[in-house]
């Protein structure tokens, strides 16, 4: 093979790579003879950490190995006791540097690593150094990736529920109705269906209609001939005065008296009295 056009090797055993003329693989030391074509490696698309990175993280990393053999150069200058001062930073240095050395095996992330955001890798596959590695030349120090949230699905549409159909105003309860109202003053019994005059002799104005007339018996000539009209709109009965002498009154169950006047009907409700001249009617309603 011509100089100049030697291609660089790998090991036949790990697969690392090895110069021309190297007879031994520094990963493995296994003899280079046999050695296959370079594989190509693993790290093609990531991006290698920068130099300061580099240097920050492992400065990160060697400070804390200082920091942990501070109580050693304390105990050396007598500002705390050697015989506590230097055991203690022995072993706190043995302990910083067994974690930092697991975490650069198993993770390849340091605590320099971590400020830094990278990672410590193999050249060849792209994973951490694994047991018995070494910081070195097959030791890569990649950049890691910005984590981008993954964009939610968008949900599916929900239907709108359609308003309640708003609530029916609450009616009032309606009385019952009746066909008829009734006066009664025990001998004498009136029902009233629509409208009925009342008097000694009663008549209708021309072109009224009444739905019935009758005649009260009054020796006494306390009513007067057309005295009153009774009228029925099936819950009340009105009493309508038709300009009588001696008046039409609404006599209510505790004693309340009311004049109706002339023309204007006045609710008789079911248990008072109509008074008719020296004529009482009870009210009924069936």
């Amino acid at each position: 093979m011509k100089a100049g056009s030697a291609a660089i090797g790998s090991c036949g055993a790990c697969g690392a790579a090895l110069a021309p003329g190297v007879a031994r693989c520094d990963r493995c030391e296994a003899t280079a003879v046999g050695s296959r074509p370079a594989t190509p490696s693993l790290l093609t698309n990531l991006v290698p950490a920068s130099g300061n990175d580099r240097a920050l993280a492992a400065a990160v990393d060697v400070g804390l190995v200082v920091l942990a053999a501070m109580p050693v150069v304390l105990g050396f200058a007598g500002i705390c006791p050697p015989s506590v001062g230097i055991p203690f930073g022995l072993v706190l240095v043995v302990g910083v540097a067994v974690l930092l050395l697991r975490e650069f095996r198993r993770t390849g992330g340091t605590p320099g690593a971590l400020l830094t955001r990278t990672r410590y890798v193999d050249v060849l596959v792209g994973t951490p150094p694994g047991p018995g590695r070494w910081p070195g030349p097959q030791v890569a120090t990649v950049r890691l990736a910005e984590r981008r949230p993954t964009p939610l699905a968008p949900s599916a549409p929900t239907a709108t529920p359609a308003p309640a159909p708003a609530p029916a105003p609450l009616q009032q309860p309606q009385p019952p109705r009746s066909p008829v109202g009734v006066l009664t003053d025990g001998t004498d019994r009136i029902e009233v269906a629509n409208t009925v005059l009342l008097g000694r002799r009663p008549r209708p104005q021309p072109g009224e209609e009444v739905g019935a007339v009758v005649q009260l018996d009054d020796p006494t000539r306390s009513v007067s001939s057309t005295h009153a009209l009774l009228s029925w709109d099936g819950t009340t009965l009105w009493l309508v005065d038709r300009g009588s002498t001696n008046g039409s009154w609404v006599v209510q169950a505790d004693g309340a008296r009311e004049r109706a006047q002339p023309g204007t009907p006045l609710a008789a409700p079911s248990g008072c009295t109509v008074q008719l001249g020296n004529r009482s009617f009870r009210v009924e309603v069936p």
